[in-house]
């Protein structure tokens, strides 16, 4: 047997694991069930010190000027944020298209039916960050579905449940790996493609953008599609207001000429665009850092010539 083949009985072990509990989660109150979520991710971290350790070196780096008692503190509220929009997702998911309208309230919609209008369908620009599972769902109810690019997962019977819950409401979802034509096929038809632009890629696949006053490792993929389509891409990010509630934040469209120029390089234009995603993520996160998936290894790939 393969390395890397998973075990059928311990795939559905997990699934069964995660019916009971997503049942359990959705009798609880709100509160409660964030409450226990929060609970615990902080737990995952006691027990697993190299995210824990990874969590609190980000957040010095990230936050030069802040003292140990301050990262300390941001480090338990982001364990507790990630865990509650986990379980808050889980509870939101299964609930009626009412429902979810209320639970996550939109901001800023007028920019996505502008970045139709034109014609050309639209990339939306995300991050891990707040309810990010939740956004994709309530942007699937803005006129029309969406088409998420996912990580498929490794237990193919809790890929089908999160599946289920991530296309309820019409969302097309567009796995990650192999990625290029499907997403090139749902702008041509105009649709809606939503990318996380915010984690760690190999050296070779990368672009070394500023994020916090570091280089990090980025994808370019955003930016090789929106030069290669001009498509516009609108800012989409889901801010936590508390109590179970969210709001997806949608921000004025970013048009593939603003990195264009005249004897520019395409490698400059890509290294401009990328660059210009990650700011506005950072200025996001800036706003309520706790909200973002700080125990990602994000500045793990390093340039050729960095210090260690």
């Amino acid at each position: 047997m393969s390395a890397k083949r998973r075990s059928a009985p311990r795939d559905r072990l997990e699934h069964a694991c995660f019916r009971v509990g997503a049942a359990a989660l959705a009798v609880l109150p709100r509160r409660t069930a964030a409450r226990l979520g929060s609970a615990l991710m902080r737990l995952y971290l006691r027990v697993a010190p190299s995210r824990r350790r990874i969590l609190a070196e980000n957040l010095r780096q990230a936050f030069p000027a802040m003292g140990a008692a301050d990262v300390e503190r941001l480090a338990g509220d982001s364990a507790a944020s990630v865990g509650a929009a986990f379980v808050e997702f889980l509870q939101v998911s299964g609930m009626s298209e009412v429902e979810i309208r209320d639970r996550v309230r939109v901001e800023g919609e007028e920019h996505l039916l502008a970045a139709r209008a034109l014609g050309r369908g639209v990339f939306l620009l995300s991050a891990h960050f707040g309810g990010w599972e939740l956004g994709a769902i309530r942007a699937g109810l803005i006129a029309e579905p969406i088409s998420p690019v996912v990580r498929p997962l490794d237990n193919p019977h809790l890929e089908e449940e999160l599946a289920r819950r991530r296309t309820r409401f019409g969302n097309r979802l567009i796995a990650k790996r192999d990625a290029a034509r499907d997403i090139l096929r749902a702008i041509h038809a105009r649709r809606t493609v939503a990318i996380l632009v915010d984690q760690n890629v190999l050296a070779r696949e990368a672009v070394f953008v500023p994020f916090f006053g570091r280089l990090a490792a980025t994808t370019p993929a955003l930016a090789l599609f929106q030069l290669k389509t001009d498509a516009p891409v609108v800012p989409a990010f889901v801010r936590p207001e508390g109590d179970g509630r969210y709001v997806l934040e949608l921000g004025a469209p970013i048009l593939a000429d603003e990195f264009r120029a005249p004897g520019r390089e395409r490698d400059e234009s890509i290294r401009r665009a990328t660059a210009r995603y990650m700011e506005v993520t950072e200025q996001v996160v800036r706003t309520k850092p706790e909200a973002w998936l700080w125990i990602h290894n994000r500045w793990r790939t390093r340039p050729e010539d960095a210090k260690p």
